[in-house]
């Protein structure tokens, strides 16, 4: 006659109970550890970015992203060929108008990823050269690192609190890994045309395929994009 046969009713019961929890927790922590697994063998990278503004532009809030474009001189010829760093994005727009409509829109973030140290930056000279342009003025320069999440499960980092105060910048950035890896940027920039003229709202979406280790450029009438992952640890 078995063991539990021979127990009294409750006590049975109460080991039934037991047996079946146990047997709950093992399928639990064998359905979490794959899990664990693959957050533990995402390759994380070094995302570094400068926000710039280009004074010479005769485009307005109108205007939509323009074609390919070689960007600021001072890239590296290696990069004008390159089919990643100005190639057309997946989409983009652009806004103007009197209220803050624009700002609003913008989704709240997902993550707050740790900062990149000043020390790891690797765009500091092309900061240097914005600044000495009559062209282009940098309005941010900063970096973050992160796990280069699957596209379905897309993280998004606000730059709120990135950029300097007073910068007109607002947005949110992503950087997802599939078959290549993807910069995502929902990004708007809001600035006094004029006096007595109401701010206008310049609006930067795009989805970009990048190459880790190079410099791109993303393009818009009103402001650009430099941006640069590197995988962590080189």
């Amino acid at each position: 006659m078995s063991t539990l046969a021979t127990m009294k009713p409750i006590a049975r019961r109460m080991m039934q109970v037991a047996v079946l929890l146990v047997q709950g927790l093992l399928v639990l922590g064998a359905g979490s550890g794959p899990a664990r697994a693959q957050q533990a063998e995402l390759q994380s990278y070094d995302v570094e970015l400068i926000i710039f503004r280009t004074l010479s532009s005769d485009a307005t809030a109108e205007d939509g992203p323009r074609e390919a474009d070689t960007g600021p001189a001072f890239l590296l010829p290696d990069e004008e060929h390159s089919p990643f760093d100005t190639g057309p994005a997946d989409s983009g727009s652009s806004d103007t108008g009197s209220s803050d409509t624009g700002a609003r829109t913008l989704s709240p973030a997902a993550e707050n990823f740790p900062a990149l140290p000043a020390s790891r930056y690797q765009l500091t000279a092309i900061a240097d050269t914005l600044r000495r342009s009559r062209n282009y003025r940098p309005l941010a320069h900063f970096g973050w690192t992160q796990p280069g999440y699957p596209r379905h499960a897309a993280r998004f980092l606000s730059i709120d609190s990135k950029v300097p105060a007073g910068s007109g910048l607002s947005g949110r950035i992503a950087l997802t890994r599939g078959r290549y890896l993807h910069l995502t940027l929902d990004l708007v920039l809001e600035t006094a045309t004029s006096p007595g003229h109401p701010v206008a709202h310049y609006r930067l979406q795009q989805s970009r395929r990048m190459r880790s280790n190079e410099r791109h450029y993303i393009d818009h009438p009103n402001f650009g994009v430099i941006a640069l992952i590197t995988p962590s640890g080189e």
